[in-house]
């Protein structure tokens, strides 16, 4: 019998109307060439229904491989990009909406997140705008990435914030009231290096689940995963590769037993 690797064996996440498996794609090293085509593609195959870029990664070239491989959109796919990295400034922003539009070939982007707050302009001015280029239909959602508990407290004053976007893995708990906080009142929170990243964490969050790998005939990367899933039912992992065999693997986590023992011991 040949096995299943499906995204819906996840389980699934509501954003808006939208309903998503809950292991996404994340693509900030896709590029707009025909082996990245290919992977989108697979990732599609195997139920993969949400997928992460940003205006900045791979200098665009992320979100014009997406559209070649993918657009025209359909089967409740849900791709978000991000924009304001480099400051949010409301020409800059407008200007990078307009420009992630094209590169994706869409009037409407589902899902806009603001990719980091800057310091130099206050949080609401921001807000205000993102909530004026939803009311023009450019946006339908807005989400958050890099912000505080303190700092979404005041968004949500003053529009619906569905998704937020912050660094969160098995090693590195910064945002742990943020996942809360997200958990209590049903905003999704989409994990970003979800295995590990910079400053050495990859090897870190490997480190911290490699006995209990071993014991289950896992990849450290699957065991990291399925504690993000179990974690909380608002968590939206999305693992990035270029790989469709590690693509494959990271799917796998989703059909991986962790036990109650092993999640405490993971989380404690």
């Amino acid at each position: 019998m040949s096995e299943t690797i499906s995204a819906a064996q996840a389980g699934t996440i509501s954003i808006g109307d939208f309903t998503v498996n809950r292991i996404g794609l994340g693509t900030n090293r896709i590029t707009n060439t025909p082996d990245a085509h290919n992977l989108l593609k697979r990732a599609l195959e195997l139920g993969t229904n949400f997928i992460d870029t940003a205006y900045i990664y791979a200098d665009g070239e992320s979100e014009k491989g997406i559209a070649s491989a993918l657009a025209p959109y359909g089967n409740g796919l849900l791709v978000a990009t991000k924009g304001g990295a480099n400051g949010n400034d409301p020409q800059q922003l407008r200007a990078e909406l307009e420009e992630s539009l094209k590169r994706l070939q869409v009037d409407r982007i589902d899902l806009y997140q603001l990719h980091r707050v800057d310091a130099n302009i206050p949080l609401e001015e921001t807000i205000q705008l993102l909530k004026s280029f939803q009311d023009e239909g450019l946006i339908k959602y807005i989400g958050l990435s890099e912000v505080t508990v303190e700092q979404l407290q005041v968004a949500l004053k003053i529009a619906p914030i569905v998704s937020v976007q912050n660094e969160y893995n098995v090693f590195n708990r910064k945002y742990e009231d943020l996942v809360n906080y997200c958990t209590e009142h049903q905003i999704v929170f989409i994990p970003w290096f979800p295995l590990g990243g910079l400053f050495g964490d990859t090897a870190k969050v490997e480190e911290r689940v490699a006995d209990i790998a071993r014991k289950l005939n896992a990849t450290t990367q699957q065991v990291a995963l399925k504690w993000l899933l179990q974690r909380s039912p608002i968590i939206l992992p999305i693992p990035g590769t270029l790989s469709p065999a590690h693509l494959e693997d990271n799917l796998r986590a989703a059909t991986l037993e962790l036990s109650e023992e092993d999640f405490a011991a993971l989380t404690n």
